[in-house]
């Protein structure tokens, strides 16, 4: 969440720059107003407070004066906490502020391609296939199998299909262990640990709830390497703090039917290896381009095509201060699809979260989080069958998993 102070001190400023993500800022008077009326109560309350500690000392004060002053002071609580319940919700609701220098833009249209490849995989093949056909063939991918058992965009993978995604993993987690400390963990979080990272309240629909707990499935590893951060305040010299983490992931978002849910384009379930970073404020861009070469470092290793797009302000989400998504080309579906965002927070879910650390001066100050797709396993496997695939039907093994394969081709099953 943004500093709440700003709605006082610097209302046209948030203003302006929550109106470049499209935010109705009439909203931010609305707060203000709240705000104001939350003075008015505490000081009241506060007076109230003061009478009452007065008064214990005076024998002369009726009981009946008494009581009706506890009484006054028990509403006063209450009206307040119902007001402090409603700036909370404002206050959850507001995006994070972008960067000045983020470009401006109402959706995905206006994002700007900030860098591409010229070296990738060159197919003999001069016909592509979509990899759901490609899959399906060499009998690695099993679309029918996977809704016979859980329903639709859902995948199952076989055979070879299932050494490719487990390679993949292991790859990237060898390329990023080293520097970022590795975790497994829990594949479900708390309501609380998923309002820390933005994910709740506002995007609920989106997430897949255990009706009988308070527990839900994670939609990244972001979730808990970031909530695990939680209520912790570092010392000084002790950020950054990388983390990585590989888990399943779990998503209720729909796509659109009959355009980008074939295969593994859009699924529910899926694998990845995330890559979270806790840093001091001025640290933060050389940080994010070093993230960004970190996410990308992996695709290029894979010889895919790709491309780097800086999304504008009405695209890049709520959470975002900044935003890089790298999409890889895939030939078969005549689509570029995302398979990384890279991105900072600023300061949004670290006080959400109130992830600190102590400054040279040994002053409090709240932290800054980054986040990025190390592998998102499902699109790169579509982009890989897609770019690999050989006119006689085989996908060729991008060299770099050649170790974690066993194998130069992926042949027919059988």
């Amino acid at each position: 969440m943004i500093n709440l102070n700003l709605v006082l001190t610097e209302p046209e400023m948030l203003k302006t720059q929550l109106a470049r993500k499209g935010y109705d800022i009439s909203k931010l008077d609305d707060l203000a107003a709240l705000l104001q009326q939350k003075k008015g109560k505490q000081q009241s309350l506060d007076d109230l407070r003061a009478k009452r500690n007065a008064w214990k000392k005076d024998q002369s004060i009726p009981v009946e004066e008494k009581r009706q002053l506890r009484d006054d002071i028990a509403a006063g609580e209450a009206d307040l906490t119902a007001l402090e319940a409603q700036i909370r919700d404002l206050h959850l609701d507001i995006p994070n502020l972008p960067d000045l220098d983020a470009p401006d833009g109402k959706d995905a249209s206006d994002n700007v391609i900030a860098r591409e490849c010229e070296d990738y995989y060159k197919s003999t093949t001069e016909h592509f296939r979509p990899h759901w056909e490609v899959g399906s063939d060499l009998d690695i991918l099993d679309n029918d199998l996977a809704s016979k058992v859980s329903g639709s965009m859902f995948a199952m993978y076989k055979g070879a299909g299932a050494q490719l995604l487990r390679a993949l993993v292991t790859y990237a987690l060898s390329l990023h262990s080293g520097k970022y400390l590795e975790i497994i963990p829990p594949h479900m979080v708390s309501s609380k640990t998923l309002t820390f990272t933005g994910h709740l309240p506002k995007f609920a629909e989106e997430q897949y709830k255990c009706q009988s707990d308070d527990l839900w499935l994670i939609p990244t590893a972001e979730v808990p390497l970031t909530g695990a951060f939680a209520e912790t305040t570092f010392e000084a010299g002790q950020l950054p703090q990388y983390r990585c983490g590989y888990t399943a992931c779990f998503r209720r978002e729909a796509g659109s039917a009959g355009k980008d849910t074939r295969g593994l384009q859009r699924v529910h379930e899926f694998h990845k290896v995330e890559l979270v970073k806790v840093v001091e404020p001025q640290n933060c861009k050389a940080e994010l381009d070093d993230l960004l070469a970190d996410c990308l470092r992996i695709i290029q290793d894979l010889k895919l095509q790709w491309r780097i797009l800086d999304l504008c302000t009405g695209d890049m989400g709520d959470k975002y201060g900044r935003c890089y998504d790298i999409e890889v080309w895939a030939p078969g579906a005549q689509r570029w699809l995302e398979v990384s965002s890279v991105g900072h927070f600023s300061d949004y879910q670290a006080r959400r979260a109130k992830i600190c650390y102590k400054d040279e001066n040994g002053k409090k100050q709240v932290a800054y989080t980054l986040n990025g797709s190390g592998m998102a396993t499902p699109r790169v496997i579509a982009a890989i069958l897609e770019t690999y695939q050989q006119a006689d039907g085989t996908v060729v093994v991008p060299e770099v998993l050649r170790p974690f394969m066993g194998c130069d081709i992926i042949k027919p099953r059988g």
